[in-house]
Parts: C-alpha cells; sequence; structure tokens
C-alpha cells in the first residue's frame, strides 16, 4: 500500500509541473492573437521540459515498468479532470508510456 501513495505523490508532482509548463488556455498579448506556430513552439518546449522532470522523478524513485505506467495513467486521470485537452492528453501519456518500454524521455 505504501507503493501506492508513492506512486499518487509522483504523479501529484507530474501534474503540478505540467500545470506550470503548459498552460490551460495560452493567453497572447492583449490586442494579438496567437499564432498557430507560436502556440506549437511554446508547447513544444514546455513540454520537453516537463519530460526532463518527468525523467529525474522516474530516476530519483527508480520506478519499474509498473510504476511509471501506474504514474503515468494517474497523471492522465488528472489533466483529463483539470480540462486539458484529450489529444493533448495523449500525447503526454504516450510520450511516457513509450519510456516506459525504451527506459529513455521519449
Amino acid at each position: 500500500m505504501k507503493k501506492l501513495g508513492l506512486i499518487d505523490e509522483i504523479s501529484e508532482k507530474l501534474f503540478a509541473e505540467f500545470k506550470t509548463a503548459v498552460a490551460l488556455h495560452p493567453k497572447a498579448k492583449p490586442g494579438k492573437r496567437l499564432a498557430e506556430k507560436d502556440i506549437k513552439a511554446e508547447s513544444a518546449a514546455a513540454l520537453d521540459k516537463f519530460y526532463r522532470h518527468a525523467e529525474e522523478e522516474r530516476t530519483k524513485h527508480r520506478l519499474g515498468i509498473i510504476g511509471r505506467a501506474r504514474v503515468a495513467f494517474g497523471l492522465q486521470k488528472r489533466l483529463l479532470e483539470a480540462g486539458y485537452a484529450p489529444a493533448l492528453v495523449k500525447q503526454v501519456l504516450l510520450a511516457m508510456l513509450a519510456a516506459v518500454f525504451v527506459g529513455g524521455r521519449r
């Protein structure tokens, strides 16, 4: 049961990091609309930062395959509940699950 607490704790940490890195609704400067390419570039940089943080958590806690998958699914649940777009959540989840099987960042 202690492991489940750790999994939840890691999922919550990653959720907090994700919220900090990736805005739910990106905002442009007053009077300007964000261009699609700018949104994508900003999102890519934010996701890269998030994936580095996720890798640090994985390494720090020495999570195995099952632990990594549980963290990813816990994060998925939190992101969807927070209102992030399902397509973005799917992208993040797949990247994290790919890391489960290859052991790298993405």
